[in-house]
Parts: C-alpha cells; structure tokens; sequence
C-alpha cells in the first residue's frame, strides 16, 4: 500500500488545471453523485433479504448489478484525480481500493462457488471491509 501511494504522490501544483482532465470537473463530481446514489441502493439489500426472503435471488441482484454500475462510475469519478494526485487524495484512493475489493469479493461469492476457500471465507473479508468502506467513504466527504 505504501508503494501504491507513492506512485500516486505528484510533486505538481496543488491546484493544476493542465490538459490531464478527461471530462470537467462538473461531470466528475455527477459520476460520483450517482455512483453515491447507486451505492445505496446496492446496501438495501440486508433490510430487503430479511423483508422479502422468497425474493432473495431478485434482492441479490438488487445488490449486484448497483454495486458493480456504482464502482465503474466511482472509478470515472476518480479517474481526473490521477493526473495530479498529492497526497491529500490518499483516504479517496484508500477508500475506492475498498470498494473495488468489496465488489471483487462479492462477485466472487456470488460466481465462483465451487473454489471452497472463496465460498466459506467472503464474509469474513465482504462484512469488514463493506464497514469499513463507509467509514472511510465518510470521513472522506467530511474533511
């Protein structure tokens, strides 16, 4: 991890405004709006399962198809950061590596079944991680 934020630490200008953006800044923070409000949906899926448990397939794909659309746009989001990160970006990048993990990790809990230590140990990184993730997701918006 510590290697990962030293490649991303530029030693540019805090407030660069060079041709690196691949969309304004207006479009970025949209994609991480939606990204927001798809993230939402995605987490209603533990009150839903317990609401509805004959509907748990359609829940479950309730909680998939957001998850994955709301890490893509993140991504978007994140992606004008990349071209002048500092350091202060560190907790943004921090807490995006979550939520990519967080989807790796259900995707392979829901697709691969049959690798035993994939089945048997997801939530013992999925859970964590996912509580994790807001905290961090918080305090990023925060400060």
């Amino acid at each position: 991890m510590v290697v990962f934020s030293a490649i991303l630490v530029s030693t540019g200008p805090i407030r660069h405004r060079g041709p690196w953006r691949i969309y304004p800044k207006g479009v970025a923070h949209w994609f991480g709006w939606i990204g927001a409000v798809l993230l939402g949906v995605s987490a209603t899926y533990s009150a839903l399962k317990r609401g509805f448990p004959k509907s748990i397939r359609l829940w479950l794909t309730v909680h998939c198809i957001p998850g994955i659309l709301s890490l893509i746009l993140t991504g978007f989001h994140m992606i004008n950061r990349l071209g002048a990160a500092r350091l202060g970006h560190f907790l943004s990048f921090f807490t995006f590596g979550l939520m990519a993990i967080i989807v790796i990790s259900g995707i392979a809990a829901r697709y691969v079944k049959k690798i035993k230590i994939i089945r048997e140990y997801w939530r013992t990184l999925h859970i964590p991680l996912t509580i994790i993730f807001y905290i961090t997701s918080v305090h990023t918006h925060i400060s």
